[in-house]
């Protein structure tokens, strides 16, 4: 029926989840970079799917078709966890309301899709229940091809302040009507409320005064900060930076500075340390202290 145009169509079709999947890493990840896990999906996608049409029928085949649907699956499944793990933390209102749409709606479907697939298989369907899955689909496709091709650049990472200039450049964006939860607010940064550990927008904003969205706006609009961790980085990292170059601190536990800075543990402090200077903890304290001595 499609000639030779079923050629391309069939390998859009089957990379149809790694691009979705793509697609979720590189909008609700600001510091997303392209690693070599990504493309294992890529890789292994057409190997299951020419594995499976080749394949004589028996266990082999089934293994390739299985193996296909869980990979599928197992990338619905991490575009939910990449929507709705961290979106309480997103300070961009539009990309927000995206992560629950694509959560509830795309990720949920793209299992049951998975679903329908494998008892497709199994199961002989009736033709009307094979177009109502397509009709959907196609659906489903034109409702988020049209949400996603207005413009709306805000979704995608620009540059977060730089931390040591943003305070008092960016104050100037604060409205007359903000001015004074923005004056409470950096009352509040400059007493040290960054470093308590679990500090959520919610808590803050209640220590504030003002409705959460209001401090979202106030944090993303104003400061330019994008997500409330890189808010708070701002500060953490300079303490921190001023701490492991501190000989006083030379034989402190590093773990003990990230959890003294409000981390709860030491792993996501060397992600973020790494993000704003380059360098490991170790590392730093090394450079500024020398080899002489250093403790991690």
């Amino acid at each position: 029926m499609f000639g030779p145009a079923i050629i391309p169509v069939s390998v859009v079709a089957i990379y149809g989840t790694v691009f979705f999947w793509w697609f979720a890493a590189a909008l609700f990840n600001d510091a997303f970079r392209w690693r070599w896990q990504h493309f294992a999906p890529a890789v292994l996608i057409p190997f299951l799917h020419i594995g499976h049409i080749w394949a004589p029928p028996g266990p082999l085949e089934k293994a390739f078709w299985y193996g296909h649907i869980g990979l599928n699956s197992i990338l619905f499944l991490d575009v939910l966890r990449l929507a709705l793990v961290n979106a309480s933390d997103d300070l961009i209102n539009p990309r927000r309301r995206f992560r629950f749409a694509i959560a509830v709606t795309v990720g949920v479907f793209g299992l049951i899709i998975a679903s329908a697939e494998t008892i497709e298989r199994n199961y002989l369907l009736p033709d009307t229940l094979r177009m109502m899955h397509a009709g959907a689909i196609f659906i489903l496709t034109v409702v988020f091809g049209a949400w996603l091709l207005r413009p709306r650049m805000v979704f995608f990472a620009q540059p977060t302040p730089d931390p040591e200039t943003s305070w008092d450049a960016q104050a100037q964006n604060v409205s007359a009507a903000d001015r004074p939860a923005y004056e409470r607010l950096m009352d509040l940064m400059n007493d040290g409320v960054y470093r308590q550990d679990g500090l959520t927008v919610a808590s803050l904003a209640e220590k504030v005064g003002v409705p959460e969205h209001q401090l979202r706006k106030l944090i993303n609009g104003a400061l330019g900060f994008r997500n409330f961790s890189s808010f708070l980085n701002a500060r953490r990292i300079d303490d921190a930076k001023s701490a492991l170059a501190d000989r006083a601190n030379a034989r402190k536990q590093i773990l003990q500075i990230a959890l003294d800075l409000g981390y709860g543990s030491i792993a996501p402090f060397n992600r973020a340390f790494k993000q704003a200077t380059g360098q490991t903890p170790t590392e730093y304290r090394k450079a500024s202290l020398g080899n002489g001595s250093e403790a991690t």
